[in-house]
């Protein structure tokens, strides 16, 4: 029988236990990417810093903690879906040693996320320099943008131990992985980073039977180079070395509206790795989206294209949340979208992402008009322009009429 998280607070949360997520770049760990990251000290306390077991023990008690988790909060003060909702519905994922002692707040992590480097071939618009080595270059090109209450700069660097850092994650993989159930391979973007081939080799000379392997990709990667990468990870799953492969690609919308959101990404080579992926049919394939004010409109022909592919894909998806406010859709308030959301919802298929949009506008439904923050869009995606040698106003005709004033 599946088991679920035994911890049964109205605020406890299975990735505060279960879920970690490493910052090999910066040295940072969370226990999810919406809460504020704790510096790496010790790494082997890295799932059971001083702060995470202050919220661990908060959540025992019935209590939010701060720093984050007001994200989850909110979202089920309105009746919508949170990510806390959806993880508690995720059976067999939970630290073991909960089931002999509900109230343990030292545990160690069954979910791992790493982010081996910031190495990226895109720069997509509500990403920021710590995930994007292309928006570093970009920011160390053009130097600190600062006008009508949007500054755009650098917001990290490399730790300075970092290959220290890196030599300490694979000896603690060495001493811990077999408890893992999940490992996320996150960037930048992993197929183009060193790093990948090192976890590769990892995993190739050891045996995680149980564990199930995820890499999130942009697929804005070269077909014949995607293909060979891909027919190495099968051999893992073939071999048993690992359970099973899940592969998430990353898309938002569709169309020139994507390839502007997404700066970098070539939709044609897109949809041939996605469809080389589709063929595949011992990958477990997902599609994860971010919500923001540039891409709700063209979701739909998103969906459509997905909805007419041969197989069942997962969905997951989460509002914006790493860089600017502006960028958020509840900067027009409710009922700006509404027809647009409502195309949506008619179209998605996968019941996850369809609960996690529903609660999604209904958030929205508490927002009023920003149009300070409306300008400041204008004002941040004029820079872009600047830099890079697009046109938001024609790829979105719709948006100049809500601009007052154009910084």
């Amino acid at each position: 029988m599946p088991k679920y998280f035994p911890i049964k607070t109205e605020t406890a949360c299975a990735l505060k236990w279960s879920w970690n997520t490493v910052k090999l770049y910066n040295g940072e760990t969370s226990s999810c990417h919406r809460v504020q990251p704790d510096s790496i000290t010790e790494f082997d306390l890295f799932h059971n810093t001083d702060k995470k077991i202050a919220d661990r023990q908060l959540m025992l008690a019935g209590k939010w903690p701060q720093g984050g988790c007001e994200y989850c909060s909110d979202v089920e003060a309105v009746g919508g879906y949170s990510d806390r909702q959806l993880h508690l519905n995720i059976p067999d994922t939970y630290p073991q040693e909960l089931d002999g002692n509900p109230t343990l707040t030292h545990v160690n992590p069954t979910i791992l996320e790493v982010y081996l480097d910031n190495v990226c071939n895109m720069s997509c618009l509500y990403c920021y320099d710590g995930f994007s080595s292309q928006i570093q270059q970009e920011n160390n090109q053009y130097g600190v943008f600062d006008s009508n209450g949007v500054v755009i700069q650098n917001r990290t660097q490399r730790h300075a131990n970092y290959e220290q850092l890196k030599d300490n994650f694979w000896t603690w993989m060495k001493a811990n992985s077999t408890s893992l159930k999940r490992l996320h391979i996150l960037g930048g973007e992993p197929f183009y980073q060193k790093d990948f081939a090192t976890c590769l080799d990892y995993l190739e000379d050891s045996q995680h039977s149980e564990l199930e392997f995820n890499v999130v990709s942009n697929l804005n990667i070269k077909h014949d180079v995607f293909v060979k990468q891909i027919a190495r990870i099968k051999q893992l799953v073939h071999s048993r070395r690992i359970k099973r492969f899940d592969l998430t690609a990353s898309i938002d919308c569709w169309g020139p509206e994507q390839e502007y959101v997404r700066q970098g990404l070539d939709l044609a080579l897109w949809r041939s790795n996605f469809e080389f992926l589709v063929e595949q049919t011992w990958i477990e394939l997902n599609i994860n989206q971010t919500l923001s004010v540039l891409t709700i409109k063209t979701i739909p022909e998103m969906l459509d294209y997905v909805n007419s592919l041969s197989r069942p894909i997962g969905h997951y998806m989460g509002g914006v949340t790493l860089t600017y406010d502006f960028l958020h859709p509840k900067i027009f308030g409710k009922g700006f979208y509404s027809q647009d959301f409502s195309r949506i919802i008619k179209s998605i298929r996968y019941m996850g992402a369809l609960k996690y949009m529903q609660g999604f506008v209904l958030q929205l439904e508490s927002c009023e008009r920003d149009q300070v923050q409306i300008n400041q869009l204008a004002t941040y995606l004029s820079e872009l322009d600047r830099r890079r040698n697009t046109n938001w106003q024609q790829t979105f005709p719709w948006l100049k009429s809500e601009i007052t004033n154009v910084v």
